[in-house]
């Protein structure tokens, strides 16, 4: 991703005729725009801190140097989050150590300098390495075997080392045996969580370098991580995701035009737009098919395409493409910027499939004297000696049965915003048109995500979809044992990865709390706010939207 994203900006930059290219090795590590990015939690994409849990403890943490960063990367590891020390997580430890809840202390105060810039909490392999060096006098390979005995948890080398410890701790006589002792136990339990520095950093760096793409080249950022969302282990969730992250930003994802032709998603005239290559269906033959239409189709109109009008699409090129092809450009809105619905294009290139390829001919020859496709087939539909089309009275009687069908169709052409919804979604993983909120009467809703996010408070009402429930169970306060939840929402303007539903709310509401429902969330922000935790969504009360 940092390669790709890398090159890209550069090519932009040249394009603009900037004579200076984007070196990451050369940004330094002092951006604020980068910083503030990472501590609000907003870190969709944002290497080793895309998820949930990276989101949450970044905005706890609020790292703002490469050193809290690789800190803050590393305790968000299994082995931290559960390794459980007077009753709570290493990683609680550190956060509250960082945010002055905690007081830091250590267990002998030769290990200030060692463990000071981890709050006093053993985070890393090589802080053992150096404590067994400063305390228990071991050279360079002593102490890699104590990594090695951490990093892979091996009992009987760790015995071993224990043994070393203690004896040369005993004989440089900074600390007490029983001091060394729970010293070493402590080393010990840290090899349940402790990671590699020097992994930690470098992800650091790649999470900063890629934090710092995002504040300040917003579109190329998503348009490149949308273009390698195929490599995530579930690529049609990732480009959900990514797409509906882009809108707190007021970027939003196009679907293919008729205007943009591009195979791959590109940016556009400051947009993105997904290309042919995105949509289901659609692969690299029939995209040189389709080209090969649009050529035959603009040389023989003396125009561009995103000048001719549907008829004539249909009636020269819609024969000279895979039906599946064209049945998916339509269906995601490729013909968008044309007055016909898609519903409509659908029915009558549905219609138009039913015609022989000698009619076709004809048409092709005939159809600028026509208004329309009704026109048209009413002028094919009499046998060839009356001037028509058709070549016996059996296609006669067909033709004349597709012109009461277009004239009296069985439903509605209208685009319905669920339809919409559903058809895009189908082929491109994602609603861009709608959200899927718009398909539902919002009028009780009061606020967006986004209008939230920006600050508004007070009897909150939001009409979202939700996208993911957690569920919790309590584990101290008066709701110790009660299950609770955490929800992801989004509408039209954003999402929001931050809402509560407490217990006695959650007894209540949870029949219709379910990942895809959509609903009104009634409540307000968090008033009793932990660290930067400050965009919380609290639940009062839920309404189904029906």
């Amino acid at each position: 991703y940092i390669e790709e994203l890398h090159r890209r900006l550069n090519l932009k930059r040249l394009l603009l005729m900037e004579t200076s290219t984007f070196e990451p090795l050369e940004l330094g590590f002092e951006d604020e725009k980068a910083w503030d990015l990472i501590c609000s939690g907003k870190t969709k994409g944002v290497f080793q801190l895309e998820s949930n849990l990276g989101k949450s403890w970044a905005k706890r943490v609020q790292p703002k140097n490469i050193e809290e960063l690789s800190a803050l990367i590393s305790i968000i590891r299994p082995g931290t989050l559960k390794a459980i020390v007077d009753g709570k997580s290493m990683t609680q430890h550190y956060v509250d150590r960082k945010n002055g809840v905690q007081e830091i202390t250590y267990l002998h105060p030769s290990l200030e300098p060692i463990l000071k810039r981890t709050q006093g909490v053993l985070v890393y392999q090589e802080q053992s390495m150096q404590i067994a060096q400063q305390l228990a006098g071991f050279n360079l390979q002593e102490a890699d075997n104590l990594r090695k005995a951490i990093g892979k948890k091996k009992a009987d080398l760790m015995a071993k080392v224990k043994e070393d410890f203690l004896k040369g701790a005993s004989e440089q006589g900074i600390i007490t045996t029983e001091e060394a002792e729970e010293i070493f136990s402590w080393i010990e339990k840290s090899s349940r969580y402790a990671f590699n520095k020097s992994h930690a950093v470098s992800y650091a760096i790649c999470a900063y370098w890629s934090a710092y793409a995002k504040a300040h080249f917003p579109l190329e950022f998503y348009c490149n991580y949308l273009i390698h969302s195929s490599g995530k282990p579930d690529p049609q969730q990732e480009v959900r995701e990514l797409v509906n992250d882009a809108k707190n930003l007021e970027i939003y994802v196009n679907p293919p035009s008729i205007k943009a032709l591009n195979t791959q998603t590109d940016i556009i005239e400051d947009r993105i737009h997904f290309g042919l290559i995105d949509i289901k269906s659609v692969g690299a033959r029939q995209i040189d098919k389709f080209r090969d239409a649009i050529v035959y189709l603009e040389q023989t109109m003396g125009k561009q395409l995103c000048e001719v009008s549907w008829y004539e699409f249909l009636i020269l090129a819609s024969q000279k493409i895979n039906s599946r092809m064209l049945t998916a450009l339509i269906s995601v809105g490729f013909f968008a910027d044309l007055p016909e619905s898609r519903q409509q294009m659908l029915d009558e290139f549905d219609t138009w499939s039913n015609i022989t390829k000698k009619e076709a001919e004809w048409a092709e020859d005939n159809f600028e004297n026509y208004a329309n496709l009704v026109d048209l087939l009413k002028a094919m539909a009499p046998v060839k000696k009356d001037g028509g089309a058709a070549f016996n009275s059996k296609r006669s009687q067909i033709i004349s049965d597709l012109v009461i069908q277009c004239e009296n169709p069985s439903y509605s052409l209208k685009d319905d915003p669920e339809w919409v919804i559903r058809t895009e979604e189908n082929y491109l993983g994602i609603g861009l048109t709608y959200s899927r909120v718009e398909a539902y009467d919002t009028s009780l809703a009061n606020t967006t995500i986004k209008e939230f996010i920006n600050g508004k408070r007070g009897n909150v009402k939001m009409a979202v979809t939700i996208n993911e429930v957690k569920r919790y169970t309590a584990k101290k306060g008066k709701a110790i044992g009660l299950e609770m939840a955490f929800l992801c929402v989004e509408d039209t303007t954003g999402t929001m990865d931050s809402v509560t539903v407490f217990s006695d709310q959650w007894d209540k509401y949870k029949n219709i709390l379910y990942e895809g429902n959509n609903v009104i969330l009634i409540g307000q922000d968090s008033k009793k706010r932990r660290y930067q935790l400050d965009d919380g969504f609290i639940v009062n009360e839920v309404i189904e939207l029906r």
